[in-house]
């Protein structure tokens, strides 16, 4: 879990190194690589967090509803000030209406809050029905997909990515109780699977429909995201691949640190330098990605950027 947190965390990175360059820089086969990973980044993300919804579920509710003000109403607001006193010119929580139509990064923060809060109906199934009650997730998912794809009424803005996205969630908290059949899969089962995902991704570069928004875009998620769950665990435990777990284990403080750096370089460093769009591609990702390492690295330190104060606990599980 912590490895595929990373990895769609990092990826993300990647994603905005590339979008918010000097003038619209860009290198196009980078482009076509992002593209390329539309229909699983974000998806993955949002799925991980799901499959965190039946350890919260099993606490009280105001343990529950304290934990997520603690762990992410409070990184979301302090973010929204912290971008909006440095970035934006202001202190950030007067434009939070603005922000509601999805015109900044927080939005990922604000859909995973929604859902958390839609969730709050599944808990007296928790306890009536143990062991039956994540399909109801799965019809929550299959709700949430449909509506997207039937009515123009909840696209755009947030609302649209918490219905889109957000349908991932519920289906990562479905899927909590089948991963350990899943990953024991035999390899024969897989590879098929493997090969249609990749297949499909290659056509979704030139096809938006393919990426988001249609019944193929999310079937080709979910295969996606059955693909690597499979994968992860026979993932041979390299430095590589423990210096993604150690990223996924504070994705959040990736997810929030790292949009504010990129755009401060784009605005303040390279806007300055005269470079070909390849070498400012090439520079605004590494720079970006050891910055927000840093600030990873700097988070016992820095833990009430990230979590309410006084929460120990919290922090010390922070995701």
């Amino acid at each position: 879990m912590d490895f595929l947190r990373g990895l769609a965390v990092l990826l993300v990175v990647v994603l905005h190194a590339n979008s918010q360059n000097i003038a619209g820089a860009s290198v196009e086969w980078w482009a076509d690589v992002n593209r390329y990973l539309t229909p699983f980044r974000m998806p993955l993300l949002m799925f991980m967090s799901g499959m965190l919804l039946y350890r919260s579920l099993a606490k009280p509710l105001p343990l529950y509803i304290w934990g997520k003000v603690a762990a992410i109403a409070w990184p979301l607001v302090m973010w929204l000030c912290l971008y909006g006193f440095f970035v934006r010119g202001g202190i950030g929580v007067p434009n939070i209406l603005e922000w509601a139509f999805h015109r900044d990064y927080l939005w990922f923060l604000m859909a995973l809050l929604l859902c958390y809060t839609a969730a709050m109906v599944f808990k007296p199934l928790v306890a009536r029905a143990p062991t039956g009650h994540s399909w109801a997730y799965l019809a929550m998912f299959a709700a949430m997909i449909g509506t997207y794809v039937s009515t123009n009424a909840v696209h755009g803005g947030l609302l649209g990515s918490t219905f889109w996205y957000g349908a991932f969630f519920f289906l990562g908290a479905w899927a909590t109780p089948q991963v350990n059949r899943w990953v024991r899969m035999p390899w024969f089962l897989i590879l098929p699977l493997t090969v249609a995902v990749a297949v499909f991704a290659h056509m979704g570069v030139d096809d938006r429909s393919l990426r988001i928004g249609s019944l193929t875009a999310a079937g080709i998620s979910v295969l996606g995201i059955s693909v690597v769950i499979w994968l992860a665990p026979r993932l041979p435990r390299t430095r590589m691949v423990r210096f993604v777990e150690w990223c996924g284990r504070s994705s959040v403080v990736v997810y929030v640190a790292h949009f504010p750096i990129i755009v401060l370089l784009r605005d303040h460093v390279f806007s300055r330098m005269d470079l070909t769009a390849g070498i400012q591609v090439i520079f605004m990702t590494v720079i970006s990605l050891v910055l927000t390492i840093a600030l990873v690295w700097a988070r016992p330190w820095t833990a009430w950027l990230y979590v309410m104060p006084r929460h120990q606990r919290v922090a010390a599980k922070l995701r």
